[in-house]
């Protein structure tokens, strides 16, 4: 299944049915049938030591080729938002005796299995295609089976929508949606049907409002079974269950997986290892809405089908590198993810010990000038102190300036050790829920899009919304606007919390911004150390006090 992910672009560019945003990601998940390997890092500055020299080919084991070590950080496309140039998401995976390859739209990076370094290759974005929207309008509601095979057997699957809106100009928001999983078992010619939800069940569990456009995400072959896991669309109400097929061959019969601490969260990848106490399936999650492709979601989740049971590992409770395991895969006791910040190779059977977790981080780098300007954020007219070493430096994200010309005026956000010290005119608020119960709420503050590492609060690059509509991506600074443009005080650096009060929030974050002009930034793989996670978030403290002040508890 191929998804032309340009041409997806050029329409959400152009605000094209913005419902169907969550479909496209939960199609890119199906690409390939395989899995992925990650690796979980502390973004200090302690560790920006690649893993090889940077500007030669590593002398790697006799198992493998000699292999680059840096490539240039690849262009926008004239279709692209300067941001998308970091898109380092793994799509598909590709494994040898000698190497394993995690490949994306623009990026793949391969690990030798003999001395246990990267290298990494460029890839040629896909030109921009017109797309017949049409002609995939048509065939929502009558996809095309996907061949499976297990034991010389084939058998075929898919998942698709029954809903009257697909061919019923005339049709009632009260109709039926069905998302219908159907198989073809091997020497049959018509498919059994089962129904995986409806739209009914999705607004009964509050998870939206119809139900989106299904897809299958990945599948698994076993000894005895066939697995699915099954996306949908996501956005202006669409929505789905999570949910994973499974077709026990001897019983004859077909097991439908909805755990409910799930929800609506986006399977983007499944993958299966068998403990004594019955199989675990490994889930890469996330959501996706109006405009914003990837939210991150549960991250990396690891369930329990025989006691109906999950373990949720994220950035914040883990090592996990990133927040949105995009591929999974598994090599004997291995357990690799991979997201769009790096990947993470994982001893599963002892998951929950922090040494069990070997990290990688994609990493950009670049010289400045040591005459460059250095400024307190993306707008900023008066410089600041210099950087005081020549040495190349992490590249954090690129923001436009200026979007009213035609011609480039982006700054680079840059890691900067001095840090600087800023105090926002906002600060914490909570939300309680619909009934009124303090513990069920919302928690709000300036900081809420990064984690808390157990050192500083963090933010990895797939932790920040693409926002495609309304003001773009959101970093920390003032809410007004010039020229539609934002004025970041950081939008990916690490941070101190200094102080969080109703009212105000200070903080010191580790960046600072450089004119773009003459940058030309480098991609490379950096080794991470473990965060030691065992330290409270100094926003809990806050939290408390701010539901103990909630009227519903005063009254308790």
């Amino acid at each position: 299944m191929q998804l032309n992910w340009m041409a997806y672009r050029e329409g959400i560019m152009k605000i094209w049915h913005w419902g169907w945003v969550g479909l496209a990601i939960a199609m890119s998940a199906c690409n390939s049938g395989q899995q992925i390997q990650p690796t979980a890092i502390p973004d200090n500055e302690a560790e920006l030591t690649s893993t090889a020299t940077a500007t030669q080919p590593s002398q790697a084991a006799s198992s493998c080729e000699a292999m680059a070590t840096q490539v240039p950080l690849q262009p926008a496309t004239d279709v692209e938002l300067p941001f998308e140039r970091f898109d380092f998401r793994p799509t598909e995976v590709e494994a040898t005796k000698q190497t394993l390859t995690f490949r994306g739209r623009r990026y793949e990076f391969t690990f030798c299995k003999g001395d246990r370094t990267w290298g990494i290759e460029a890839l040629e974005p896909t030109p921009a295609v017109e797309e017949d929207y049409a002609k995939y309008f048509e065939t929502l509601g009558n996809p095309d089976y996907e061949i499976v095979t297990q034991k010389n057997q084939n058998y075929q699957a898919r998942v698709r929508l029954d809903a009257s809106w697909l061919d019923d100009a005339n049709h009632s928001d009260e109709d039926v949606e069905e998302v219908i999983f159907e198989l073809i078992k091997s020497g049959e010619r018509d498919p059994v049907a089962t129904v995986l939800y409806t739209n009914n069940e999705i607004i009964e569990r509050e998870l939206g409002a119809t139900a989106g456009v299904p897809v299958i995400t990945q599948t698994l072959v076993t000894d005895d079974a066939l697995w699915w896991s099954i996306g949908f669309e996501q956005g202006e109400g669409a929505s789905g269950i999570a949910t994973i097929v499974q077709y026990q061959i001897d019983q004859d019969e077909i097991i439908l997986w909805q755990p409910s601490e799930l929800g609506n969260a986006q399977i983007t990848d499944l993958a299966l290892t068998t403990s004594e106490n019955g199989p675990i399936l490994w889930l890469g999650t996330q959501y996706s809405g109006e405009g914003n492709p990837y939210l991150p979601a549960k991250g990396l989740v690891a369930y329990h089908p025989t006691d109906n049971t999950i373990q949720s590992y994220t950035a914040e409770n883990s090592p996990l590198i990133g927040a949105i395991p995009t591929r999974l895969w598994t090599d004997e006791d291995k357990l690799w993810a991979g997201t769009g910040n790096g990947i993470c190779e994982i001893d599963w059977a002892a998951i929950d010990e922090a040494d069990s977790w070997a990290c990688w981080r994609f990493t950009t780098m670049a010289d400045i000038p040591t005459d460059r300007a250095i400024y307190p954020s993306s707008l900023a007219q008066t410089a600041i102190e210099p950087l005081d070493s020549i040495d190349p430096v992490e590249v954090l994200w690129l923001a436009d300036t200026d979007i009213s010309t035609a011609t480039s005026t982006a700054r680079y956000e840059i890691k900067y050790a001095p840090g600087l010290t800023t105090e926002l005119g906002q600060g914490a608020d909570y939300y309680v829920g619909p009934d009124n119960s303090p513990d069920d709420g919302y928690f709000w503050w300036p900081g809420q899009d990064w984690s808390w590492n157990g050192q500083r609060f963090i933010r990895p690059w797939d932790q920040i919304a693409a926002n495609y509509v309304g003001s773009g991506p959101q970093g920390i600074g003032p809410d007004n606007y010039e020229n539609y443009v934002a004025d970041w005080q950081t939008m990916r650096g690490e941070f101190e919390l200094l102080e969080l009060t109703p009212d105000t929030t200070e903080i010191k974050y580790y960046s600072a911004w450089v004119d773009g002009e003459g940058i030309d930034p480098w991609v490379t793989v950096t080794q991470a150390s473990n965060p030691p996670l065992n330290t409270d978030n100094p926003t809990e403290v806050v939290l408390k006090q701010l539901k103990q002040a909630t009227p519903q508890a005063t009254k308790n």
